[in-house]
């Protein structure tokens, strides 16, 4: 199901397949088709689901392509809040000053509760 492998791929950070599976999913909603179950609330109806799946699939494909196009892989309007993956320690405020004090491996993190980047510190890079 494509609402499925859209949730995964978005949780995997394959922004690729974000992008298509959007489209895909998008394309197939406008076409008439029948909305994924977006909720286990029974009394939503498919209204409600056709309305979040649209919304979801059109948020993803712009922050995936957003991640895409940009050299770096930073959307654009997102917080740069950066954390060491290996010992936690938080980072610099920006991505440039980051890799200016040797942080490396910066990725976009969208699932991450507290920060929207995980990388490797310096201190940490040269452990290993």
């Amino acid at each position: 199901m494509t609402w499925n492998s859209l949730l995964e791929e978005w949780a995997r950070r394959s922004w690729r397949d974000v992008t298509e599976l959007a489209e895909a999913l998008l394309d197939w909603l406008d076409r008439g088709g029948f909305p994924p179950k977006t909720s286990d609330t029974p009394e939503l109806g498919s209204e409600w689901h056709a309305a979040v799946a649209k919304a979801a699939a059109i948020y993803a494909m712009k922050r995936a392509e957003a991640v895409l196009d940009d050299p770096d892989g930073i959307p654009a309007r997102v917080a740069f809040t950066l954390t060491c993956a290996q010992c936690n320690v938080e980072g610099p405020n920006t991505f440039y000053e980051a890799k200016h004090k040797g942080w490396t491996r910066i990725q976009y993190m969208p699932a991450s509760t507290s920060e929207n980047f995980l990388g490797i510190c310096f201190p940490c890079s040269q452990r290993q």
